[in-house]
């Protein structure tokens, strides 16, 4: 008993540092009126290529590691070219095709 105890404490500790960078965005309303649903974005830091980037779905809204921008099976967060066009996202003026 006393193992499974000790192994779901370590899972769940596991578990936080891995979300550790997670921030969560409460609603908001811009300066045009417009209203931004709550979101979770990556932490802020200096790379570009390591975000989560846009979510495509529902979710994808509420699942933001899931998020594959250009579909070739490797998350935004760990890709360092989100739409595939060959530049790095961090030089990538538009990195989502905005």
């Amino acid at each position: 008993m006393k193992r499974i105890i000790l192994l779901t404490v370590l899972f769940t500790f596991c578990i936080s540092i891995a979300y550790a960078g997670d921030v969560h965005v409460r609603g908001y309303y811009r300066k045009d009126g417009t209203y931004v649903q709550p979101y979770v974005r990556s932490s802020p830091n200096s790379e570009k290529w390591d975000n989560y980037g846009p979510s495509q779905d529902s979710y994808q809204f509420s699942n933001p590691r899931s998020r594959d921008y250009d579909s070739d099976g490797i998350p935004n967060y760990m890709d360092r070219d989100d739409d595939g066009d060959g530049y790095s996202d961090d030089y990538d003026s538009s990195q989502y095709g905005e």
